[in-house]
């Protein structure tokens, strides 16, 4: 790593092996979320870790984290036709979620994808009252999707996939961590890759605030607080993850070395988040 630093064994090796280009769950991964974007045009959302790719990578600029899973919003009236285009691309359905088992070298691993459905399709479906927001309000674009190496070269390309704005992709995030109750333990294994999606969102947008038309803030307000009313959630709840992290050093260098933000700013980002709880709270 650049500027003398290094990451953990755990989280060097996920990075550099689970989470490279050159890893089959992970070209399976990409391939997966293009092919599911266009079964399904028009009824699926993209959010998750390759929504805040897309930002991070495709319009902010910086390298973003490649994901192991895939997350979707759905609407409960397209359960079924999901579950016939699943089954098509070879997924086995687990509860809520989807599993497609890839052959490695050393040990079988799964590409997963979870549908967050606006309600309850059946028993072991989970909902989220994000959904209908996000859908009715259209909270979300329709992209050209790029995938790129560190080299910049083009692994893979999807068009017109619905990617969710990066208000409502924070919604998500801050929920999963401020309601833990409405989510299965596994959505906060990867803490360390969710702090680092937060922060390349929060930062990165801020840093690109001149390009926005509200000048105190960076994202847009009436999205955060119409979201808000659907759920409350508490953005400063990912600095408290940060804070109490085992990788908290990784997460830096991460951010510094990989992401490309060269310095991590550990304090302006925890203004941003409690200025951003103001925002959607006092409604201001």
């Amino acid at each position: 790593m650049k500027g003398g630093f290094e990451l953990s064994e755990d989280i060097f090796l996920e990075v550099y092996d689970s989470r490279s280009y050159n890893n089959n769950v992970i070209r399976e991964s990409i391939n997966a979320m293009f092919k599911i974007a266009g079964e399904l045009k028009g009824k699926v959302i993209l959010v998750g870790g390759w929504s805040v790719y897309y930002w991070v990578d495709n319009v902010l600029g910086y390298n973003g984290i490649p994901s192991i899973d895939i997350d979707f919003l759905a609407k409960a009236e397209s359960f079924e036709e999901i579950k016939e285009v699943m089954k098509n691309l070879g997924f086995q359905s687990a509860g809520f979620r989807f599993a497609k088992p890839i052959k490695t070298l050393i040990v079988r691993e799964d590409v997963k994808v979870d549908f967050l459905f606006d309600k309850k399709p059946s028993q072991l479906s989970f909902d989220t009252p994000f959904a209908s927001s996000i859908f009715g309000n259209r909270y979300y674009s329709k992209v050209h999707f790029e995938v790129r190496d560190f080299g910049r070269d083009l692994i893979a390309e999807g068009g017109d996939v619905d990617v969710a704005f990066p208000e409502a992709v924070l919604a998500l995030k801050f929920d999963i961590y401020t309601n833990a109750e409405d989510y299965p333990d596994d959505k906060r294994d990867k803490h360390w890759k969710d702090v680092i999606d937060v922060y390349s969102l929060i930062m990165g947008f801020y840093k690109k605030r001149d390009v926005w038309r509200e000048k105190d803030f960076h994202l847009r307000r009436d999205i955060l607080r119409e979201l808000y009313k659907a759920k409350s959630y508490k953005p400063a709840s990912i600095y408290e993850v940060l804070n109490e992290s085992q990788y908290k050093e990784d997460i830096k260098v991460m951010l510094a070395d990989y992401v490309g933000f060269r310095v991590f700013e550990e304090k302006l980002f925890e203004r941003r988040l409690r200025e951003l709880e103001e925002i959607i709270k006092n409604n201001q």
